[in-house]
């Protein structure tokens, strides 16, 4: 009897050591720890949406997303790390590639690629700049990164918030790193947002948004028109 319980208890053992061993290898969104995250964002205006091609595999066979249109993005969506992808986008209705990029992405590592244009200029072609979204978060804090993708946008972009604890002007192409905002829920974290040669250019982003231990990357883009316009996503 004491050794069926002894080789009752070894199997157990294992087993458990087995589940342990494997649970260690996936992540908390179910993906092996050898892959990576991506997420795509459209920033050209444009009346025709986009497809992105990974190494010639669609990206929405894995996202389950159709083509991007104007001013919209992605969820993070999972891809082989250490790899290298020629990162093809294309026009939703014809097929024809309107830029392309060869890029590797680490193991575990989160990245962010907007398709954008420096300016609206008929002969100049959208491009794709690549992030590697590095921030970690802080439950004592939200954390936000502004980006300047506003190719229609005539000035550069002021920010600041109502204490005038964050102030800082950005052009096109450009970011800011991440801020912190740890009074989450008082109106002083409300965040202005003004074309610096246009004082009666105004937008603002609601402090309801933010949350303590969110990170979130705010998309300055612009209208046709070249009024300023602004995306705010969560990043987790």
């Amino acid at each position: 009897m004491k050794r069926r319980n002894f080789l009752i208890s070894s199997k157990l053992i294992i087993l458990i050591f087995a589940v342990v061993l494997f649970s260690a290898c996936i992540k908390n969104d179910n993906s092996i720890v050898g892959d990576a995250k991506v997420r795509i964002f459209n920033t050209v205006i444009s009346d025709t949406s986009q497809n992105f091609y990974f190494n010639q595999a669609l990206f929405n066979s894995v996202t389950g997303v159709s083509a991007l249109a104007t001013s919209t993005n992605t969820a993070y969506f999972v891809v082989e790390g250490d790899k290298e992808y020629l990162i093809d986008s294309r026009n939703s209705v014809t097929g024809v590639t309107n830029n392309s990029v060869k890029q590797s992405f680490a193991l575990g590592k989160n990245y962010s690629i907007y398709y954008t244009i420096k300016n609206t200029l008929a002969t100049t072609k959208p491009e794709m700049i690549i992030y590697q979204d590095t921030v970690r978060q802080n439950n004592n804090v939200a954390q936000i990164m502004f980006i300047n993708l506003g190719h229609t946008l005539r000035s550069k972009v002021e920010i600041k918030d109502k204490s005038g604890n964050i102030v800082e002007s950005i052009g096109y192409g450009e970011k800011t790193t991440y801020k912190q905002i740890s009074d989450v829920g008082r109106s002083n974290t409300s965040i202005i947002l003004n074309l610096v040669d246009s004082t009666g250019v105004l937008d603002s982003i609601s402090y309801t948004n933010f949350a303590k231990g969110k990170v979130y990357t705010v998309i300055i883009e612009g209208a046709k028109n070249g009024k300023l316009k602004e995306r705010l996503v969560a990043n987790n």
